[in-house]
């Protein structure tokens, strides 16, 4: 008498024919899958959800790679991979690849988001790569992520999105030098207080824009709330070139802001802080950016911030 399974088991007594079970998977899942010759990398078969990857032009696992893969990081990776799985043929019958997401353009130019993972099977000379497209989950993934990391007024990054950038710079290079500027307009409390919170919106909007086109496409602006700002500066070359930008910023804060009938002059204070020299984490760097930028209020005579903080001049109505 034939023992039950154990919960969990599969009784393949109750299965149809297992070639035929495999083949029909093969074909219906919508999932794209591939069988290919370890010996030369050839395609040998490719189900139906295959082809909307890529196209039957596509023979081999490194054409497919050089021809689809856009990220020049994750064509390294897998080839490390395929070479790993390949080296452990003497050791072991089957060995695998983990997941790994590629970004995978196909012939209608479309760049699909797409989980691989693979099974390779050393004697029999063959693998099994599965191609799982997970682009619309990744986009909504994403969406989500911008609007959580994104200051909802200005469109610049928040605190959660500056430290999220922050990690993963650290991930991409921990050895790299980068810069921090805390910056904070001077004296901007009587626009809101005399024209409104409207006007005072617009204002930050305003130099919200001109501090993203005054650094690099690289780096990462954030409102740190208020009317204060942080700019993180990745693989930034020494302090001379951090103190570059912050004097062509400051520059840039003192053009007027025009809105509606009124021309508003502004500017502001910066500090800066450098990783690792000024402090081993962002908080630290902060911390020294916003004492720096301090030093440089109270070195400004009272007498000339007042007269530089005056904010407003009234336009003619057109």
């Amino acid at each position: 008498m034939a023992t039950p399974p154990l919960p969990g088991e599969i009784d393949f007594t109750n299965l149809p024919d297992l070639a035929v079970l495999g083949q029909t998977l093969f074909k219906r899942v919508p999932i794209g899958a591939i069988v290919v010759r370890l010996s030369d990398s050839q395609i040998i078969l490719r189900n139906p959800a295959f082809r909307h990857i890529a196209n039957d032009d596509i023979t081999t696992v490194s054409s497919l790679l050089d021809t689809c893969c856009v990220d020049p990081t994750q064509r390294e990776q897998i080839h490390q991979q395929i070479t790993q799985a390949k080296s452990r043929a003497d050791k072991e019958e089957t060995s695998e690849m983990p997941e790994l997401v590629l970004d995978l353009k196909g012939t209608d130019g479309r760049v699909r988001i797409v989980q691989h993972y693979a099974l390779l099977f050393h004697k029999m000379d063959i693998a099994i790569g599965i191609f799982r497209d997970i682009s619309d989950i990744k986009r909504k993934y994403r969406a989500l992520q911008k609007e959580a990391f994104t200051d909802e007024l200005t469109g610049v990054g928040n605190r959660r999105g500056l430290m999220e950038r922050w990690n993963e710079e650290m991930e991409d290079d921990p050895n790299q030098v980068i810069g921090f500027l805390m910056i904070d307009l001077d004296q901007f409390k009587p626009i809101n207080d005399t024209y409104g919170h409207a006007i005072g919106d617009h204002v930050l909007q305003s130099l919200a824009r001109r501090l993203r086109k005054g650094v690099r496409k690289s780096d990462y602006v954030a409102r740190l709330g208020g009317d204060e700002f942080g700019i993180l500066l990745p693989n930034i070359q020494s302090r001379t070139m951090l103190d570059t930008i912050r004097n062509k910023l400051l520059v840039s804060l003192k053009r007027p802001v025009i809105t509606n009938t009124l021309k508003l002059n502004l500017s502001g204070s910066i500090g800066g802080g450098l990783y690792p020299e000024d402090g081993q984490d962002l908080p630290a760097i902060m911390v020294h950016a916003d004492h720096s930028m301090y030093s440089t209020k109270k070195s400004i005579p009272a007498r000339k911030r007042s007269k530089k903080h005056r904010v407003t001049a009234r336009l003619p109505v057109a």
